[in-house]
């Protein structure tokens, strides 16, 4: 994992990989910007994840994943202030996720 200070370069970085659809955290599921769709943890891939930090004083730091849909190629990208790993997400996805920001939290 990196640690890149500015989130506009990790995305810019991703979108030159392909990365074009927007998810955010939905409690069980990721949701799609584009097109509103759900995707279950057991349907995408985390390739990379990149630990950039916050814009104010308090540090929060953003998270930001590559997602890869295993079903159709998919690319996307989930940018996320880190604190949202800690509530609300179910276990199943929380599990899926976490297996990428085990380093992360070792960053902080």
């Amino acid at each position: 994992m990196e640690h890149l200070d500015f989130k506009t370069e990790v995305i810019r970085i991703l979108h030159n990989k392909g990365y074009y659809f927007d998810y955010t955290l939905s409690s069980e599921y990721l949701r799609c910007i584009q097109d509103d769709s759900l995707v279950c943890p057991d349907d995408f891939a985390v390739s990379e994840t990149h630990l950039c930090a916050g814009d104010d004083e308090q540090y929060n730091p953003f998270v930001i994943c590559a997602i890869d849909l295993l079903r159709d190629g998919t690319k996307g990208i989930l940018m996320t202030p880190y604190s949202a790993f800690t509530e609300g997400l179910s276990i199943h996805l929380w599990a899926k996720l976490a297996v990428k920001f085990d380093k992360a939290l070792g960053g902080l």
